[in-house]
C-alpha cells in the first residue's frame, strides 16, 4: 500500500529593486511602519517550497542549497504562520533564488514572503493573501533587512512607486506605465548589510529628506524616465557609491543605458535599457568589473503566489 505524501506547497515572489526611498516610524519615533519610494519589480525572484518533517522542532531552511544560511527573516515569517497554525509542527523550506542576495534585490523580502504563503497552504491556514503578506512585512522590520518591499511584491508587478507607507494593503501603490521591451540590467559587487543604515538615526535624517524629496519631484511628472532620473540624483546625494559603483553607472551609461544607480541597498548597480541596448550595457559592465555579476531582467509581470507545475502565480487565499 503507498503511503500518502506529506503535505507541501510551493510559492514564488518577485524581487524588486528600490532605487530611492524613505523610512516611515511610528508615533513613538522609532518603531518602523514602512516606507515609500520607488524601484522596478523583476521577472524573476524567490521559490519557496515547504514539506513537513516529523516530529517537532526548529524549521529547516535550506537556501540555495545551503542548510547553514543565516536566513533570520524567514524563520522568524515562518514562526508568525506557525503560530496561526496553534499546532506543533516542523517544516523543511528549501528556497532557490534567482538573484543575487544582499545585494539590495529585494531577495529577504521575496523569500519571507514566498515561504509564508507556501507554508500557509501546507499547514492549512486559509488568511488572506493581504494578511500573510504582512506576516513577511512584520519580519523584515523585526530583522531591519527591509522595510517597504513587501507592501509591493504581494500586490504588484513592473515598475512602482510607494507614495504613502504602511504594511500590505495599508501603503498607497502607483504603477508606472514602461514600453514592453523595457530591461533591467544590474552588476552586484558586493553585499551590504541594511542594518548599518537602519539602524543609524544620522543616516535615516538624511536618507529621508533625500527620499522624500525625490518622491515630491517624482510625482510631478509620474513616468518612467523620471522614475530613473529621481533615483541617480537620490543615489548621488545618498553617498553610499563607492569608486567601482560609479564608475559601473558611468559604463552603463555610455553603452545605451536611460539610466543607471546603485541598488537600495546594495553595493551593485541597476540600469534601465530597452531590448536592443541591454546587451551592449552589459558587455559594458562585464568589460568595467569582470568579478561582479551581471544579469539582464525583464520587469516582472507576476506577483507573489503559489505556484502549480512550472512557474505561475495563483491566488493565496
Amino acid at each position: 500500500m503507498r503511503r500518502p505524501s506529506p503535505p507541501r506547497a510551493s510559492a514564488f515572489a518577485p524581487a524588486g529593486i528600490t532605487n530611492f526611498f524613505s523610512v516611515s516610524f511610528g508615533r513613538d519615533g522609532k518603531s518602523l511602519v514602512g516606507a515609500t519610494g520607488g524601484g522596478y519589480i523583476l521577472s524573476e525572484g524567490v521559490t519557496s517550497e515547504v514539506t513537513f518533517l516529523k516530529g517537532e522542532g526548529d524549521a529547516v531552511i535550506i537556501v540555495d542549497g545551503d542548510r547553514g544560511y543565516d536566513a533570520r527573516t524567514t524563520r522568524r515569517a515562518i514562526e508568525l504562520v506557525l503560530a496561526l497554525a496553534k499546532r506543533p509542527t516542523r517544516l523543511e523550506v528549501t528556497q532557490t533564488s534567482k538573484v543575487p542576495v544582499g545585494y539590495g534585490f529585494g531577495a529577504s523580502a521575496a523569500s519571507a514572503l514566498s515561504a509564508v504563503i507556501a507554508s500557509a497552504a501546507a499547514l492549512g491556514v486559509r488568511d488572506s493573501k493581504e494578511a500573510l503578506a504582512t506576516l513577511a512585512h512584520a519580519a523584515e522590520i523585526a530583522e531591519k533587512t527591509g522595510v517597504g518591499t513587501v507592501s509591493v511584491i504581494y500586490a504588484l508587478a513592473g515598475a512602482v512607486a510607494v507614495t504613502a507607507p504602511g504594511p500590505p494593503g495599508t501603503a498607497a501603490l502607483l504603477k508606472v506605465r514602461s514600453p514592453r521591451g523595457t530591461r533591467i540590467v544590474t552588476a552586484s559587487v558586493a553585499p551590504y548589510d541594511k542594518r548599518l543604515t537602519l539602524s543609524s538615526e544620522r543616516a535615516m535624517r538624511k536618507t529621508n529628506s533625500l527620499g522624500d524629496e525625490a518622491l515630491a519631484r517624482f510625482l510631478q511628472d509620474p513616468t518612467l524616465d523620471n522614475l530613473g532620473a529621481q533615483g541617480e540624483r537620490f543615489s548621488r546625494a545618498l553617498g553610499l557609491e563607492t569608486a567601482e559603483v560609479r564608475k559601473l553607472e558611468a559604463a552603463a551609461k555610455r553603452a545605451g543605458a536611460a539610466h543607471a544607480s546603485q541598488n537600495m541597498i546594495g553595493y551593485a548597480v541597476h540600469a534601465v535599457a530597452d531590448e536592443d541596448s541591454c546587451r551592449g550595457v552589459a558587455a559594458a559592465l562585464r568589460r568595467t568589473a569582470p568579478s561582479a555579476r551581471v544579469d539582464v531582467f525583464r520587469l516582472g509581470s507576476t506577483v507573489a503566489g503559489l505556484v502549480s507545475g512550472r512557474r505561475r502565480a495563483l491566488s493565496a487565499t
